[in-house]
């Protein structure tokens, strides 16, 4: 099942006019394994975005968006609580484990807090 990710990937792809051998030269990639994720048979690999982001100044630009897209392809979001204390990290497990059944209501009034 393709990705939005994969979309814009390949959008990315065709807007600069490579083929599938032209950017996965520049991402240092097999053709096979940048086709795989581009129709999400391959999990986007750690570093993806960061690599992007060096080596197109069009995800550079919308390195947000790309990372949302990253993100919801994975089905999961992850941060590193190396510095958290143990009430952050509970906390943000709290949010792991009711976000899924937090109502549209709940997740309006978090988003409105988190992105003020």
């Amino acid at each position: 099942m393709t990705t939005q990710f994969g979309k814009e990937l390949k959008k990315l792809r065709n807007d600069g006019g490579m083929t599938l051998m032209d950017m996965a030269k520049v991402l240092n990639v097999s053709a096979a394994f940048l086709s795989a994720i581009e129709t999400g048979r391959k999990r986007i690999p750690d570093g993806m975005l960061d690599l992007l982001t060096q080596k197109f100044s069009e995800v550079r630009s919308a390195r947000d968006k790309f990372e949302a897209l990253i993100n919801q392809a994975r089905r999961e979001v992850r941060f590193p609580l190396t510095d958290a204390s143990v009430e952050d990290a509970e906390l943000a497990t709290a949010m792991a484990r009711r976000f899924s059944s937090m109502t549209a209501e709940e997740k309006d009034q978090l988003r409105s807090f988190l992105m003020e």
